[in-house]
């Protein structure tokens, strides 16, 4: 594995000395909008920084795929978005497309670098990661819908590496998963490792694969409770994963220490869903399909959210895993959150989805790629009262998007990163494709601190459903 040093001492210190400081910005504290209470048009939010503007879209010509999971290679001159191909039957076009490459040098302008299409058919990818520590390569995730399929986990794609060039990949390795295949996949940012999750509902589900040598990874023994891990995190500041478990034997949020093997993940906490109520309405706090966990990269809390379908929407939790009273061993919901027009699932979808979080200045931001929403913004400054603030409505070519496949209507946001070289969020929306983003904290704009009229007009939207 990679001899890459850990994050400096002195890193460390000063993430931890912030944990024990006073959250306060001089921003307005008080009880948002989204804090356990709906959503109600005319209500103005109680802290209103953070604010969002769009650089640069680029939806490709011709037919497209179902487009899945959005990320960025860690220098942020690459985006990748992971993709349902037609074949499977989640789309109605002709393409085989399983990951699209991004060249992001000019942000207002993002290029198509390649589109990788998979030879065989009835496999999707639902996620990609860029390598943790060496340019050139990237990892998708493989799932069969037809159970006579093998069950291919990832494949490892050169792009630059060695042989392979952003306009002519190479494709060095597959790895096979033991059941399914891989639903997401997690890189390590400081190791030459890789997290694969396998959707067994009865058996550790949290897959080590060591890529040192690219072409030759090694899958290691899955890790972790019984049950179905949707999707995890590699948190190198407290050497932990943070897993979200969704469905199976165990539901709810797990974290697996690292600091020891990165490759033998060992359990120090969870926190049970089936202990805790269901969602009852919408502003009531719930606790069910636990679905992603991303943590805070300077004070000890990490954000859960549930992605639910039918007629209630899922939100995020705020769980302190230090910060507070709770722990990396007995980690404690202390607030809970929806997307911003939040309400009941029989027009549109409003559950919360893939997130991450970033910092400006004294604030604390939350970026989330929530389907119906579109891309928007939360204020997370004050962990106990979070208040989602902007949100823009990733819609745009809706003429040519609206026919191309279920679901038929745009906005269909999937994700949302933040990458902190280049100060820019990356979002992919599974009809209209790539965006770029610039979040700030700077007051939020429009109507209750919700963005400028054109950048989301929820009538509209609402009126594309009926």
């Amino acid at each position: 594995m990679s001899d890459t040093p850990r994050r400096t001492l002195l890193k460390r210190i000063g993430i931890a000395g912030l944990t024990t400081a006073a959250v306060g910005t001089g921003t307005a504290a008080g009880r948002g909008p989204n804090h356990n209470t709906p959503n109600t048009p005319g209500q103005a939010n109680a802290r209103t920084r953070g604010r969002t503007d769009l650089l640069g879209h680029e939806l490709p010509e011709g037919e497209k795929p179902r487009y899945t999971f959005g990320t960025t290679s860690p220098d942020g001159m690459w985006g990748g978005v992971s993709s349902f191909p037609s074949s499977t039957g989640t789309s109605g076009s002709d393409s085989n497309v399983v990951a699209t490459l991004y060249d992001l040098s000019d942000l207002e302008n993002p290029t198509v670098a390649h589109e990788l299409e998979w030879p065989e058919e009835n496999y999707r990818s639902n996620h990609m990661r860029f390598d943790g520590t060496r340019d050139g390569l990237y990892y998708v995730t493989h799932e069969r819908d037809d159970d006579s399929l093998e069950p291919l986990g990832m494949s490892v794609v050169d792009f630059g590496w060695e042989e392979g060039t952003p306009e002519d990949p190479e494709v060095l390795a597959t790895v096979d998963a033991p059941n399914t295949g891989s639903h997401t996949n997690a890189e390590h940012p400081e190791d030459t490792v890789i997290y694969m999750i396998d959707k067994a509902s009865s058996e550790p589900g949290v897959i080590p694969v060591d890529v040192d040598d690219p072409e030759n990874p090694v899958r290691h023994d899955a890790a972790g409770p019984d049950g179905y891990c949707h999707a995890l995190e590699v948190d190198p500041i407290r050497d932990v994963l943070h897993c979200a478990y969704i469905g199976g034997d165990f539901v709810g949020y797990v974290i697996l220490d690292i600091s020891k093997d990165s490759l033998h993940p060992e359990e120090i906490g969870r926190f049970d869903y089936d202990d805790h109520p269901d969602y009852t309405e919408v502003g009531e706090p719930g606790f069910e399909d636990c679905h992603q966990a991303h943590f805070d990269p300077n004070r000890d809390i990490a954000i859960v959210g549930d992605e639910l379908f039918g007629e209630l929407p899922g939100g995020k939790h705020v769980f302190d895993i230090g910060w507070g009273e709770g722990s990396l061993d007995d980690p404690r919901p202390i607030s809970h959150f929806y997307s911003p027009d939040a309400r009941e699932q029989d027009v549109g979808v409003w559950t919360t989805h893939f997130h991450d979080i970033l910092t400006d200045g004294d604030e604390t931001l939350l970026v989330d790629g929530g389907y119906s929403q579109g891309f928007w913004v939360a204020n997370i400054t004050d962990p106990e009262n979070p208040v989602a603030t902007e949100r823009f409505a990733t819609d745009l070519e809706l003429d040519r998007a609206d026919t191309r496949h279920s679901p038929g209507t745009a906005p269909y946001n999937w994700s949302a990163v933040w990458n902190d070289e280049r100060e820019f969020a990356f979002s992919s929306d599974t009809i209209t494709g790539a965006y770029t983003f610039s979040v700030d904290a700077r007051p939020a704009r429009g109507k209750d601190g919700g963005g400028p009229g054109s950048h989301y007009d929820l009538e509209k939207i609402l009126e594309r459903f009926s």
